[in-house]
């Protein structure tokens, strides 16, 4: 696929976004983007998509599409849109006409407290304008995206940072050969960084390095990093530094660490003593030699894997912490760092995966460590590649949901097809039943009558639904079997199609849609659990027939005006309607205020929860036979040749039980095993990798 190929579908996929979706076009684009950047990492979050366009003081042009506030950056993006999808090859994009477009979504910053007193107070364009002037008032640095379907002109290269409010403003232009390009590629963006560290050192020498090791995967560094090249790399590259499990602990428990400002402020020489230091992964290394000793000049793909707190920290003393003179002290300091070069490409995911759950071991951010690899992915992905969803409108074939188990990994399927094999793919698993885990963890949240945590964002969200997954994992297994993944399919059913309702609603002015998506229908969720004894949400139903039910859609057009207006209502806890519905206060105070009666009609669509329970039954039970099956045929695949060699290993280490030692006994003679004989081989195998067995 060409980039003219590769624009055409993406306009495609914007009139899809229209026509299925009852999005604006505008809209449309900057969701098909936000997906894009988001699989490249350029950005953590969805753009919050909040239109606007107007005049400020003086008749200054204001535009933006959509914004997002980074907690753990401390950054303010704003994002304005340009799409010609009128032509049929990209427009040139000169100097001028990106200065154009870029200069109008700055102006919503230099005009927030005209517009926060001129607009509207419902309306989420003043909610922001509001918060730039309060609650973003102490950010860190701004930057607007410029994203586009024009190529950049040659002579447009870079657009230097400005000073806006005192704070950092910086310019980015996401052209359609940049989505082009993060979109084709096969390797996610940390492949693409490429930190060079002779910038950022005092005398431009890099970080000097002691090798510590090499295997065919991966080699080992150990190295004493400058904390003012940590400090000016993070706030340079802000969260892309940090792995997405680091990420997602700092954004929930906080970046700033007391105790290390403490120790960088008044007592830096301390620090190396005081410090863990920090554990970084690439995926290669450039090294120099210099009077005897190595010297880092870059790594391309770094991640942070261990040590997010302590960069932060640094970072933040750097950049705000002017009144006590942090070069002096930050230039003081040196952090340990334990670094580690993955060799080996198509282990690189698993690898850093597993260094980031072992480095990280004494944390609790490993007790929520849901990477791709986890076997809960595993399973929900061989679900929706197995599970055909029922055939509905007149259709003669079903379609699959299907889940993204991976970043990107739903373009990639076809990235290099023809057309027809593309459209036979798309025809299988239409886009539309793509979800990723960010949007499992918000389905799941709001089936368990979480919506403030639904509501958090897609990090918090996820990281409060892998602690849920973590612990129903370990307690039992096959409870994660066909009926949940056709519940959360479900869910799905009832979030997508509540939106497409919601902006239809004569009240709805546009703002605050997913907050008031997830309140509705957790609130109708709640009012069945409290008020219909003996019966539950039919699930199997909305599976069936993969669309809402006209009783469905009539509570929810009655439910979600009442959650508008108590989202927005004067007396709620919070002056900011977003940050208020993160609120478990939010939820509580919904629940003990909102007393709405079901329909008779929607009653009589639900289903007995003795019938539920027979159902949920007889799903384990078909699951765990399922998964001892796949003990058997595991103990098969691993081979006589693995069984041979663990016998010559457990010799020395003597660590089995005589039960175990005679059932590895017959695995390595070939013999069959039945179902719970192979589940204790497969427990003493993992018994066995833990004490160092490397087969």
């Amino acid at each position: 696929m060409d980039i003219i190929e590769f624009r055409e579908h993406l306009l495609n996929d914007i009139k899809n976004g229209v026509a299925e979706n009852g999005m604006s076009t505008r809209e449309s684009f900057l969701n098909e983007v936000s997906s894009i950047l988001i699989n490249a990492e350029i950005i953590d979050d969805d753009i919050e998509y909040t239109f606007y366009e107007g005049t400020g003081s003086r008749n200054k042009a204001i535009c933006i599409d959509g914004y997002i506030y980074n907690d753990l950056d401390e950054t303010l993006s704003l994002f304005i849109t340009n799409l010609n999808e009128f032509i049929d090859y990209p427009e040139n994009l000169t100097q001028i006409m990106a200065s154009h477009f870029l200069k109008k979504a700055v102006a919503f910053i230099t005009e927030a407290d005209y517009l926060a007193k001129n607009i509207e107070e419902s309306s989420a364009v003043y909610e922001l304008a509001y918060n730039i002037n309060h609650r973003f008032k102490d950010i860190r640095k701004y930057a607007v995206y410029l994203l586009t379907d024009c190529l950049m002109s040659k002579t447009l290269k870079t657009m230097e940072a400005d000073i806006i409010n005192n704070k950092v403003l910086e310019y980015h232009i996401i052209d359609i050969n940049r989505l082009y390009e993060y979109s084709m590629s096969l390797e996610i963006s940390r492949e693409e960084l490429y930190i060079d560290f002779t910038q950022y050192s005092l005398d431009g020498s890099g970080v000097l390095c002691l090798s510590a090791g090499k295997t065919e995967d991966y080699a080992a560094y150990l190295c004493n990093m400058p904390a003012v090249v940590l400090a000016n790399i993070y706030n340079k590259y802000g969260s892309r530094l940090l792995e997405g499990n680091v990420r997602s602990f700092l954004q929930t428990k906080g970046k700033v660490n007391k105790g290390i400002r403490n120790t960088i402020l008044n007592d830096p020489e301390m620090f190396f003593a005081y410090n863990n230091g920090i554990a970084v992964t690439a995926s290669d290394i450039d090294v120099k030699y210099k009077n005897g000793q190595e010297w880092i000049t870059g790594l391309r793909g770094m991640q942070i894997v261990n040590g997010g707190q302590t960069t932060a920290s640094l970072g933040h003393a750097l950049l705000n912490d002017k009144r006590d003179n942090p070069e002096q002290q930050i230039e003081k300091i040196f952090v340990p760092m334990k670094l580690s070069i993955v060799l080996n490409n198509d282990k690189l995911d698993e690898l850093i995966s597993d260094i980031a759950r072992y480095a990280n071991s004494q944390n609790r951010i490993s007790d929520a460590d849901l990477c791709s690899n986890h076997p809960f992915h595993r399973r929900i992905e061989e679900f929706s590649r197995r599970i055909f969803a029922p055939a509905v409108n007149g259709s003669q074939y079903g379609t699959y949901w299907y889940y993204e188990r991976a970043k990107g990994q739903y373009r990639h399927e076809t990235y290099k097809s023809s057309k027809s094999v593309k459209k036979q793919f798309e025809t299988k698993y239409p886009k539309n039943q793509m979800f990723t885990k960010t949007d499992l963890s918000k389905y799941m949240n709001i089936k368990l009558l979480e919506p403030y945590t639904a509501s958090a964002g897609s990090q918090k969200s996820f990281s409060r639904f892998a602690e849920w997954v973590t612990d129903k994992w370990a307690k039992e297994q096959d409870f994660f079997n066909e009926q949940f993944f056709k519940e959360v399919i479900s869910v799905a059913i009832l979030y997508r199609q509540t939106d497409k309702l919601i902006r239809k609603q004569p009240w709805f002015q546009g703002s605050y849609k997913a907050n008031i998506v997830i309140y509705t229908l957790s609130i109708i969720m709640e009012t069945v659990k409290n008020s219909c004894n003996g019966l539950d949400i039919n699930y199997k139903d909305i599976w069936i027939k993969q669309q809402l039910s006209i009783e469905w859609i009539k509570e929810i057009e009655k439910f979600s005006k009442i959650i508008y207006e108590f989202l927005t209502s004067d007396d709620r806890g919070v002056e900011n309607v977003t940050e208020w519905a993160k609120r478990k206060a939010c939820w509580i105070k919904a629940k003990e205020s909102i007393n709405i009666e079901l329909s008779r009609e929607f009653i009589n669509k639900l289903i007995a929860i003795s019938e539920q329970k027979d159902i949920y039954k007889a799903a384990k039970k078909e699951q765990r036979e399922m998964d001892k099956a796949s003990d058997i045929v595991n103990i098969y695949n691993i081979g006589t040749d693995v069984w041979r060699s663990l016998i010559e290993w457990s010799q020395a280490h003597r660590i089995f039980s005589p039960k175990e030692a005679g059932i590895l006994k017959m695995a390595a003679n070939s013999k069959i095993l039945s179902a719970s004989q192979s589940k204790i081989l497969l427990n003493a195998l993992n018994k066995a990798r833990e004490d160092g067995f490397n087969r």
